[in-house]
């Protein structure tokens, strides 16, 4: 079988899961199918191809198209309903459902990993090296209770190849690139061996990056080096059970940011997991038990002068982000259904120092401890049920209690500088508050149900996700006496979000073509709105500084996709989402929601070579929180829209061997996504704007 019959193949599998009409499997089969991996119910089969996303995704980043992307998050930001805001070249923020930052959850092979900055030039979806054969999974809203503590937007899982996909003997890979604009350069290699039922496997990469130009030809600073990784071996046994040690090293130097006042000389995750993934034998009642345990620990640095010309006062942050977790579940055969029963917890530490120097020279002063020391713990206790109902319709329950623990254990140091205040002195001058301690009993559950109609399947369902908040809406503090517009002070007594979602769609296809909608609606108590301080209730102040409080919000969307093959050459998909969102507390837009949007591609292929063309589009967005008078002025502007033509192609001259090339932007056009940041070191430009017309050409072989 060819590289490229292979890849579509597993294309075809791997999205046929997501799909809604296999969402039975996914949800509720009994314990001795889904040990054999065999589905209790017949998917529909369209003899096109299957891009239609719904509620669940899965790919690989060897089967898309376009140019290798900088991080994970440039990455995700191409699939249908995950949009991204660009703060330099590194970084990208995703937002799903009108949702970012912690209400995603990224889990990278198991593990959470959150970022070290305190102004996210590192979310988490920016520390995890993707390698072509890593598993993708997006699902979207709340649909398990099984993966850690709620993620109300929905949950990313970046996971390694399956172990039992790796044969006798040594193979690998290797793979790499070169782009125009930016002069992006990559390369990774995998190694691999397989002895009986042990196993090891490997894998190094680096990349580096200039700044890039955008459509106007204007320098944007965007340039950076990454490099890191990574090394597992475990022991395959019994019915597919696997024993498994893996680390790996994620490091990001000199990255450069528009949308800032610092840039990042350093940041490095390092990552360590044991798990034990064991199946008995069919038949019994205890059917799967998997045990793990993971540490993520990340440092993180940024600054005013090392990167660019420092003005009078130099600046330093100093941080570090280190989470500790792990879980224990057991699954068992009941009732002709799986259930999952279990424990997790989720320990994260993050910890910052900010230095200063009116004088230019090395920052020395402890000005703020920006993070003061915050430790937020989090066990959840979880169970969850699934079973097909009758031949097409399968159900899915799940119930979870989250014990959630916060404490500050800096809020009591006072930094230097004059009129400096403690953390617990600033939050009570905000909100009255003094007590940095915490105690949260939160309860989320959801109930889904799937049926197949034959030539079309369809989904529904309901959910209740609670989200405590993190470290930074809790407890962040920068302070200047001097300036009190630029201060910014989290909320110790801010409430946990509860997100009421509903969804449904339907999926429907025969012979070539293929079409799902799907519609959902989000109402939020306690919604975790950052805002400026105006006196309003339970806010003392009105000095304009960036703090957090509740309020009610609701948002909506619709998301569109389908797929038609004209012939056995050519094939098109086309993919739309809009998402609504409001602040019912103040009536006025919701922040940061991302305009209609969406993309059309047509491809030409043959069994060894494709060709193909993608329109990616956004329409104006006006409905924008932009004054910091009335609202909290958290978007750049009101974006017009654009529509952004890319060229692609790829070619096997021999098996094991694949070349891919292509344009991205092909017109130049200068435009930016609505959520980016404001461009901070370019004052011509409203926004840190996307690349304009870049060639790349990349080369993967395996063996």
């Amino acid at each position: 079988m060819s590289l490229a019959h292979f890849r579509a193949g597993r294309r075809a599998a791997l999205r046929a899961a997501a799909a809604p009409a296999a969402l039975a499997i996914a949800f509720a089969v009994p314990v001795t199918h889904a040990r054999a991996e065999e589905p209790t119910s017949t998917p529909i089969l369209i003899e096109g191809d299957r891009a239609l996303p719904g509620p669940l995704e899965r790919m690989t980043p060897a089967d898309t198209t376009g140019p290798a992307p900088r991080d994970a998050g440039e990455f995700l930001s191409r699939l249908q309903g995950v949009t991204s805001g660009r703060f330099g070249g590194h970084g990208n923020e995703i937002s799903l459902r009108g949702l970012t930052q912690d209400n995603i959850a990224v889990i990278s092979d198991g593990a959470y990993v959150f970022g070290g900055c305190p102004n996210r030039m590192d979310p988490p979806s920016s520390l995890s090296a993707l390698l072509p054969d890593d598993v993708v999974t997006v699902a979207r809203g709340y649909q398990s209770v099984t993966d850690g503590p709620p993620a109300p937007g929905g949950t990313v899982s970046i996971d390694r190849a399956d172990p039992y996909d790796i044969a006798e003997g040594p193979g690998g890979g290797i793979e790499g690139g070169i782009e125009s604009n930016g002069a992006t350069r990559f390369v990774s290699a995998q190694a691999r061996y397989g002895l009986g039922g042990a196993y090891a496997r490997g894998f190094a990469n680096a990349k580096r990056a200039e700044n890039y130009e955008d459509g106007d030809g204007r320098e944007v600073r965007s340039a950076f080096d990454q490099y890191g990784g990574g090394l597992e071996a475990g022991w395959r046994y019994g019915n597919r059970s696997v024993l498994s040690l893996s680390s790996d090293v994620d490091i990001v130097e000199d990255a450069l940011f528009a949308g800032a006042g610092m840039d990042s000389p350093w940041t490095a995750a390092r990552t360590v997991k044991a798990s034990l993934d064991h199946n008995f034998d069919q038949g019994s009642l205890l059917a799967k038990l998997e045990i793990s345990a993971y540490g993520s620990f990340v440092e993180h640095l940024m600054d005013n002068y090392s990167l660019r010309t420092p003005g009078m006062m130099t600046m330093r942050t100093d941080a570090n982000s280190d989470t500790y977790g792990g879980r224990v579940a057991a699954g068992f055969d009941a009732m002709g259904g799986m259930l999952t029963v279990g424990v997790d917890h989720r320990t994260n530490n993050r910890n910052a120092e900010s230095r200063m120097n009116m004088m230019g020279g090395a920052p020395t002063m402890i000005s703020n401890y920006t993070w003061p020391d915050m430790f937020i713990r989090d066990t959840g206790f979880f169970g969850e049920y699934g079973a097909p109902m009758d031949e097409v319709t399968a159900l899915k329950l799940g119930i979870r209690a989250d014990l959630v623990s916060v404490e500050a254990k800096r809020a009591d140091w006072l930094p230097g500088g004059m009129g400096a205040l403690t953390a617990r002195q600033l939050y009570a001058a905000y909100y009255g508050v003094t007590d940095t301690d915490r105690q949260e009993t939160n309860v989320s559950g959801f109930a889904r149900l799937t049926r197949d109609f034959g030539k079309a399947s369809g989904w529904i369902g309901a959910a209740r996700a609670v989200r405590t908040a993190d470290a930074t809406e809790r407890g962040i503090v920068r302070y200047s006496a001097m300036a009190p517009a630029n201060n910014w002070v989290g909320n110790p007594a801010i409430k946990p979000e509860k997100h009421y979602q509903l969804d449904t769609g339907l999926t429907a296809g025969e012979g070539p073509w293929g079409l799902t909608g799907g519609i959902w609606y989000d109402r939020v108590e306690d919604f975790i709105s950052r805002d400026l301080a105006r006196g309003q209730s339970g806010v003392l102040r009105s000095d304009g500084a960036s703090i957090y409080r509740n309020v009610d919000a609701e948002l909506a969307g619709v998301d569109l996709s389908g797929s038609y093959r004209f012939s056995e050459s050519w094939k098109a998909n086309a993919t739309a989402s809009y998402t609504y969102g409001a602040n019912l507390t103040d009536d006025r837009p919701l922040y940061q929601i991302a305009p209609l949007s969406g993309s059309v591609e047509v491809v030409y292929e043959q069994p060894v070579w494709q060709v193909g063309t993608r329109l990616g589009w956004a329409a104006n967005q006006t409905r924008a929180d932009t004054d910091p008078l009335t609202g909290a002025g958290l978007d750049a502007q009101e974006t017009p829209g654009h529509a952004v033509l890319d060229l692609f192609a790829s070619w096997q001259p021999v098996t094991g061997l694949e070349l891919k090339g292509g344009v991205s932007n092909l017109l130049d056009q200068t435009y930016a996504s609505y959520l980016s940041r404001s461009n901070g070191f370019d004052p011509t430009v409203v926004q840190v704007n996307e690349p304009g017309r870049s060639f790349y050409i990349q080369a993967a072989l395996t063996f």
